[in-house]
């Protein structure tokens, strides 16, 4: 199935910060640095309590991407 949406447990993340350092700044850069998911293609991204949240915008072009294939794993 192909997803648009993701709930990431932040402990799934390998980020080297604690719960509480972690910020929205943060987490982008690890998704866009560390996961090579274009910062174009992130639509929202919401920091919980003990996950992320991150849609994607409605385009079809990177379903098979490794990017999103990273994704779908640690989600």
């Amino acid at each position: 199935m192909k997803l648009r949406e993701f709930n990431i447990k932040t402990e799934n993340l390998e980020l080297g910060y604690a719960q509480s350092d972690l910020n929205l700044d943060i987490v982008e850069e690890y998704l866009c640095q560390e996961l090579d998911v274009p910062q174009e293609y992130i639509k929202k991204l919401e920091l919980l309590r003990d996950s992320l949240y991150v849609k994607l915008i409605d385009s079809a072009r990177y379903f098979n991407e490794d990017w999103y294939v990273n994704m779908q794993r640690i989600a």
